[in-house]
């Protein structure tokens, strides 16, 4: 357990329209500026009143280890943000903070096809050493970091306090990433309850501690977009998992196709192989990836000059070895073994 001194709390609280960076660099440091209290921020540009407020907080007790942009262990990642939290609270391995992290986000209200898809990502990613990070929510998120536990370490970012867990349902998903060698990330005081405000902040860290964003399934305005353009302003790699036309949990990626510089994955092994360094990986063949991309099977066994029946036997000789998961309406999905 660490302690939160009251002047980041009330940067937390109350600072958040001030970039604490530029504070300290006009007071001669945070030291200079903390000692100061309120007569050094208000020399320094804050509002009177809130100066008021934000010397008047407390310290509060976190759960987890917390370290100040004060700190020389404030992530380097997350330092030359356009916006950066005063603190974060950490509860389970820092080790995860190393090596590469790739962010795998996408809606609540996610496809089959979508589930799929997270959970070949995050047990691929972890496999190959890879860290995955995403944002605890139902859906995309829940599937990335169950599939990463078996394999690996996967990172957890919060909208609210380490004394809270949303949703509710995750409680054991968040024990087990702490349990199995993963990380908590929050930038708010523990008791801080989720509210739907604080989740959109949150996905800017999700893309600032990691070095690659995936995108599986957003609709328009979702919170995934959000990590995705973030990732995008701070020159991290975007990549896109094409979706189905027409459907609306697609169609915010297909729209950062068209309007965005952003790789697209169409084969699962080949996008670990290149962002964790591993070498060449086998590629898949040309019909599943028409297949996963929706295109009815028999669309693509005429494509693949080949008999439905015989892409039957193969993709059931597949979902036998747990690569893939059928769907409704004869559709299929890449997918390891399930939650």
């Amino acid at each position: 357990m660490d302690e939160i001194p009251g002047f980041w709390v009330g940067a937390c609280l109350h600072g958040r329209e001030y970039d604490l960076r530029v504070l300290a660099a006009e007071a001669g440091g945070y030291d200079v500026l903390q000692a100061g209290g309120e007569k050094a921020l208000v020399a320094a540009g804050v509002d009177p009143v809130r100066a008021r407020a934000w010397v008047s907080c407390r310290p509060q007790t976190s759960r987890g280890r917390v370290f100040t942009l004060a700190d020389r262990r404030f992530p380097g990642c997350l330092r030359d943000l356009p916006e950066v939290p005063p603190f974060l609270c950490f509860e389970g391995d820092l080790a995860c903070l190393e090596g590469t992290a790739v962010a795998v986000v996408g809606t609540r209200s996610c496809t089959g096809y979508g589930l799929g898809v997270a959970r070949h990502l995050g047990g691929a990613l972890a496999a190959a050493g890879c860290v995955v990070v995403s944002g605890l929510a139902r859906g995309i998120d829940g599937s990335a970091h169950k599939a990463a536990l078996r394999a690996g370490r996967t990172v957890a970012v919060l909208g609210h306090g380490l004394g809270h867990t949303a949703p509710s349902m995750h409680r054991r998903l968040r024990e087990a990433i702490v349990d199995h060698g993963g990380l908590l990330v929050s930038e708010w005081p523990d008791e801080a309850p989720p509210r739907p405000w604080r989740f959109p902040r949150r996905n800017n860290w999700i893309a600032g501690l990691a070095q690659h964003t995936v995108v599986v399934e957003a609709p328009f305005g979702s919170g995934a977009l959000i990590t995705a353009l973030a990732a995008d302003a701070a020159n991290r790699s975007v990549w896109v998992v094409p979706g189905q036309l027409g459907v609306p949990a697609c169609r915010g990626g297909l729209e950062l196709l068209h309007s965005k510089q952003v790789g697209v994955i169409t084969d699962v092994n080949a996008f670990v192989a290149e962002v964790a360094e591993v070498g060449a990986a086998p590629q898949r063949e040309d019909w599943l990836v028409h297949l996963f991309a929706g295109h009815p099977l028999e669309e693509v066994a005429r494509t693949a000059r080949r008999s439905t029946a015989e892409l039957l036997r193969e993709l059931a000789t597949l979902e036998l070895r747990g690569e893939v998961v059928r769907l409704p309406g004869q559709r299929y999905a890449p997918a390891g073994r399930p939650p």
